[in-house]
């Protein structure tokens, strides 16, 4: 077997074309690896919460790599090719975003925010625009859609799961890899490491951070987050509401009648800086299901079959998730 990553806190072994093992380390680390440790049973920790996690989200539709656990640190997941952008959503100010925009920690959001960060250790993983991040290559606008939709739609599930056990979801990180025909899916891990857990009773930190502000009983904490989320007997009732809109334009090589009289009309009632004008139509659709690759593709049929006529139109496809 050929190993593929080794990062902080995990190895990632080729298991075949398809499929890859990633194994959770005891290691932790904070501030770019300036401080590191080892904690017995974290690896297990983390291992278990993001099982249950990504079994969560499959529950709700959500396009995932989870395959299976395949012992207690290790999960055999599709093999993806990980894109060099995260994205992270923030229900409420706290860590790095208080530092960057000098703002108390603790402030909730009226609606989430998410932002995107350039995987690099020795940049320090900087915030990137969407456009920067697209221009550079990184992603494509497809994958811009899907990456922002489908981050609100896991904010909006792990909410109210947390809620369920107690627990308030701050701001959580994610990862999206192509698969081997080009899906973007969610991938790499989504624990203690990668999102702040506070209590909602009491606002004890529950997550990483308590290692970052050496509060101690790190495991223990991500232990009995595992725990709690283990002993949840039914998932909460959540109806997703995913909105596509497409956007349909007649091809620029034929005539549009239409924007003819419009703009003959403009240019009667003065509008002399009118050069042209296209008439187009924009269609909203709604889906009961979860934003992703899959949907993504529902849309492309949809779009091809009966909304536009592939003959003299273009369209566009955007997805909204609140």
């Amino acid at each position: 077997m050929e190993q593929l990553y080794s990062g902080k806190a995990k190895d990632v072994i080729i298991l075949d074309d398809e499929k890859v093992k990633i194994v959770f380390r005891n290691s932790i680390s904070a501030f770019d690896g300036v401080k590191i440790d080892e904690l017995k049973g974290k690896g297990e920790a983390n291992c278990k919460i993001s099982r249950i996690l990504f079994e969560v989200l499959h529950h709700y539709g959500v396009e995932t790599h989870y395959l299976k656990q395949e012992s207690s640190n290790e999960l055999i997941c599709k093999k993806v090719e990980i894109i060099p952008v995260e994205s992270v959503c923030r229900n409420i100010t706290a860590g790095s975003f208080c530092r960057r925009y000098g703002v108390e920690k603790g402030i909730s959001f009226e609606k989430p925010i998410v932002e995107l960060f350039y995987k690099n250790d020795e940049l320090h993983d900087p915030l990137v625009t969407e456009e920067v991040a697209i221009r550079l290559g990184w992603i494509n606008e497809k994958e811009k859609i899907i990456i922002k939709a489908v981050t609100l739609a896991v904010n909006y599930i792990l909410r109210e799961v947390f809620k369920k056990i107690g627990l308030t979801l701050v701001d959580f990180k994610l990862e999206f890899g192509r698969t081997t025909d080009g899906k973007l899916i969610l991938a790499d891990e989504i624990s203690a490491d990668t999102m702040r857990l506070w209590e909602m009773s009491s606002g004890e930190i529950k997550d990483k951070d308590r290692y970052r502000k050496d509060l101690g009983n790190v495991v223990d904490h991500y232990n009995d987050i595992a725990l709690r989320l283990e002993q949840i007997k039914e998932l909460p009732k959540i109806e997703l509401k995913t909105k596509v809109r497409v956007t349909i334009d007649l091809k620029e090589s034929v005539l549009d009648p239409a924007g003819d009289i419009t703009i003959r009309s403009l240019l009667r009632l003065g509008y002399k800086q009118v050069s042209k004008v296209n008439i187009g139509k924009s269609v909203v659709i709604s889906f009961t299901s979860a934003p992703g690759s899959k949907l993504w593709d529902v849309t492309e049929t949809i779009s091809n079959e009966i909304l536009a006529n592939p003959l003299i139109e273009t369209y566009s496809i955007d997805f909204s998730f609140e």
